[in-house]
């Protein structure tokens, strides 16, 4: 039976993960094509809980912080030794690895670091530099994606991924409160935004400067871009975090927001 378009949090922390947590890591499904968004730490291990790790049409790396995309590493071991069936002939030999421009030559110093090897990934993952909008877009078996720069420490993409039914996820990646994030989410079906900060003056004291929202700052992005729904992630869980990030994101969005949570599915309606 074909897979509805829909959202899995393999993790929803920040970058010093939620007791029991784990990093950035999401899967996003549609029909016969499933793509890992996001490879942090602790995600390698629970992509076999919803599908197997050789049957992934695409990894795609949002930017080159180690909370999103350390678990290259556990993946590349997983798939390399087989554990579990083998990739299918039609999806090719190897996984393909869409990462920001520049990442190709970061993978390959990573690489020569861990393993005195720089294309050590290549064994398994067909690394890609994606195109920054309006530079074109990039297709993954179903789903189209193209990738927006946004406000960050270092290079960083939202994404917004439109499945064949016109409906779109649109991820915020690592952000802080800009126009560029507001115009990739623009009417997203589901607007997927990171939560990094309980207080904004945690960050940079240069609004241009910033890298990451808190809760009221993602709701107010979502409520500009006329995104549909506001799912918070990237966040410091438990309570009474979890309360004040759903309450002050839910007034300046002017609806119900939800937060993230790992294992769960989110079907996009």
């Amino acid at each position: 039976m074909p897979t509805p378009f829909a959202l899995t949090i393999l993790g929803a922390g920040p970058a010093g993960p939620n007791v029991g947590g784990a990093c950035s890591g999401y899967l996003v499904r549609e029909d016969d094509t499933a793509v890992l968004v996001d490879c942090g730490s602790g995600i390698a291990g629970r992509i076999a809980e919803h599908l197997p790790p050789s049957q992934l049409h695409g990894v795609v790396i949002s930017h080159l912080h180690p909370d999103h995309y350390f678990d290259l590493v556990p993946l590349y071991y997983i798939l390399k030794f087989g554990y579990g069936p083998p990739r299918p002939a039609a999806l090719g030999p190897r996984l393909p690895l869409h990462v920001p421009p520049g990442g190709r030559a970061f993978l390959d110093r990573f690489g020569q670091l861990i393993a005195d090897r720089s294309a050590m990934l290549e064994d398994v993952f067909e690394v890609c530099e994606y195109p920054s909008a309006p530079a074109g877009a990039v297709r993954i078996g179903s789903l189209q994606l193209s990738f927006h720069r946004v406000q960050h420490y270092v290079l960083s993409h939202a994404m917004r991924i439109r499945a064949a039914s016109g409906r779109t996820l649109v991820f915020s990646s690592d952000v802080g409160p800009c126009e560029a994030l507001v115009q990739a989410a623009q009417a997203a079906d589901l607007l997927l935004c990171e939560s990094g900060l309980l207080d904004p003056a945690k960050d940079e004291a240069d609004p241009a400067r910033r890298g990451h929202m808190s809760a009221a700052e993602a709701g107010a992005a979502a409520r500009q871009a006329g995104a549909k729904r506001l799912l918070l992630t990237h966040y410091r869980g438990g309570e009474p975090h979890d309360s004040h990030h759903r309450e002050t994101a839910s007034r300046t969005f002017g609806a119900p927001v939800e937060l993230a949570r790992e294992g769960h599915t989110y079907p996009i309606d």
